[in-house]
Order: structure tokens, then sequence, then C-alpha cells
């Protein structure tokens, strides 16, 4: 493995607590639904976090320019290794806004660095993970439906960077304190059922307290 599952644990706890600040912040979301009047608008940029291949974990961002100057932000909670995208939210606001307060707090999410990326590359880390997860019998969000809408036409194949999801070839599950003990179990069991106990990384487990 590219890092120990103690080393793995101790960079998460890390990016949750930034996640809990983030939090505090203030960034409120709009409707998901909203997405769709967002969807023909120019792409403003596009953010993957360089960490995110190694943690598992990590916020992707897609924003448009709407005519009037807004933008509007799409945020996705991508989980590489196993459950595909765990969290949206949406957020339109106005560039200033935008710049000073909206892009820095979903930033501080994690503590890497974020690469500026074409469009198309973004979409395919997000569709792919979302694909991985399928394949593990996982589904995304609920709200992941209304929140891809921010796509549009982006084609996610003219991307050439070729990413890979699990760790060293195997799912990973990593518990979030927003998943119960039911929840955890039923996620267990079904990793059980696809590939057999013992078959995948093991769980790490993030404080309760982190969000």
């Amino acid at each position: 493995m590219a890092i120990s599952a103690k080393q793995k644990q101790k960079k998460l706890e890390k990016k949750n607590k930034k996640r809990k600040q983030a939090k505090k912040s203030g960034v409120g979301t709009q409707h998901k639904s909203d997405t769709l009047k967002y969807a023909s608008f120019p792409v403003h940029e596009c953010f993957i976090p360089n960490s995110l291949f190694e943690s598992g974990l990590g916020v992707v961002i897609i924003s448009r320019r709407a005519p009037d100057g807004s933008i509007a932000a799409s945020a996705f909670v991508v989980d590489m290794y196993c459950l595909g995208v765990k969290n949206t939210l949406f957020k339109v606001s106005g560039e200033a806004e935008y710049e000073n307060t909206v892009k820095p707090s979903l930033m501080r999410e994690g503590e890497a660095q974020y690469e500026n990326v074409p469009p198309a590359c973004a979409v395919k880390v997000i569709k792919g993970a979302v694909l991985y997860a399928n394949e593990l019998g996982f589904s995304p969000h609920r709200d992941y439906k209304e929140a891809k809408n921010i796509f549009g036409n982006i084609d996610a194949s003219s991307c050439s960077v070729k990413y890979e999801y699990g760790q060293d070839g195997k799912p990973c599950y990593i518990r979030g304190p927003g998943e119960s003990a039911l929840q955890a179990k039923r996620i267990i069991d079904q990793l059980d059922k696809k590939f057999g106990e013992g078959s995948y990384e093991g769980t790490i487990m993030l404080d309760e307290d982190m969000y």
C-alpha cells in the first residue's frame, strides 16, 4: 500500500477537522435541482485535490459562470476507494463571495493543494468513482442525481488521464462519522458478499466528533 492504515487514519482525521471548521464558516447551499439552470453556462473552473488519490477521499469542485456574473459551484465528496460520491454541495454566489468565502471554505476540507484541471477530467474522476462504487454494489448520495446536472455537456471521455479506483486494486472502506454502526455493517456485509471476507482492504474508522 502507498501508506499504512494508521497513517491514512491520521490524514483523514486532520482532513475531517478541517471539514468541521469549514462547516462553521457559514457556506450555505441552494437546492440541488437548481443545477440544471446553470448547466449550459460556461465553465468557470474545476479543481481536484492533489491528495485525492493517496487518501482516497476528497472534494472535487466544478463551477460555472452565469450571464449576471454569479458563480454556481458544485462540490462532490468523492470516495475513490469504495463508496463513490458520499455527499454533494451546491452554492450560487457573487464572484467576490465565491473567491473569498465559498472556494476557500471548500478547499479547507483537506490539507492538500488543489489542482486546476480541465472540466472533462473533473467529471471523469467523479463518474469513475460512481461507476466503481456501483460495481461494488453501492449507490451515490441521493442528491447526486440532481447535482450531476452541473456537468452539462462536458465530455468525460475527452480526458486522457487514467484514474485508478480502490486501494492497490482492492476496495477499502473508510467509515465516516456520519455512518452509523448499522450502516457500516451493511457496507461490510456487501463487501463480504461481493469479494469474500478478508478479500479487501481493512476498514478505517474516523472519530465521531470530526464533523
